[in-house]
């Protein structure tokens, strides 16, 4: 099974982030989206955050039922193990490249939703990813898993 982008989201600051249909994705991060906390949020080794259809599945299996974008990540995967990714590694997504950098910290916001999730998401919570190679995607992209240079 190869891995796609299935959803793109943004938002003009907090969570949910939102469905785009595409969005440029440039060293700063993605087209149209915002963190109204830039002190913790957003910069040029955090411009995107991922996560994935595997792990929402994981989490309602922790009795947490959430749509995608309600973390508030920017790219949401499936068929890709993020699990077993790290700091240095390399994605293509459509034309865009980018390089993970560090796990994504969850904050306190996440238990709006359910106030077992910013103690259950631990270790599953995702990535922050820096842009290596701008570019134009939109859901249905192919994902790859490179090799750093």
């Amino acid at each position: 099974m190869s891995a796609t982008l299935t959803q793109l989201s943004v938002s003009r600051g907090g969570m949910p982030k939102r469905a785009v249909p595409e969005a440029l994705v440039s060293l700063d991060g993605v087209a149209g989206d915002w963190q109204k906390n830039r002190k913790y949020h957003g910069g040029r080794d955090r411009a995107v955050c991922v996560f994935s259809e595997e792990l929402y599945d994981w989490l309602r299996t922790q009795g947490i039922d959430l749509k995608p974008g309600s973390v508030g990540e920017n790219f949401t995967t499936r068929g890709i193990d993020l699990l077993a990714l790290k700091p240095g590694d390399r994605l293509r997504v459509g034309p865009c490249l980018i390089e993970i950098t560090d796990v994504r910290v969850p904050c306190r916001n996440l238990n709006q939703w359910d106030p077992r999730l910013l103690d259950t998401i631990q270790g599953h919570s995702g990535w922050m990813a820096k842009v290596v190679e701008e570019g134009t995607v939109k859901p249905g992209d192919t994902i790859e898993r490179t090799s750093p240079q």
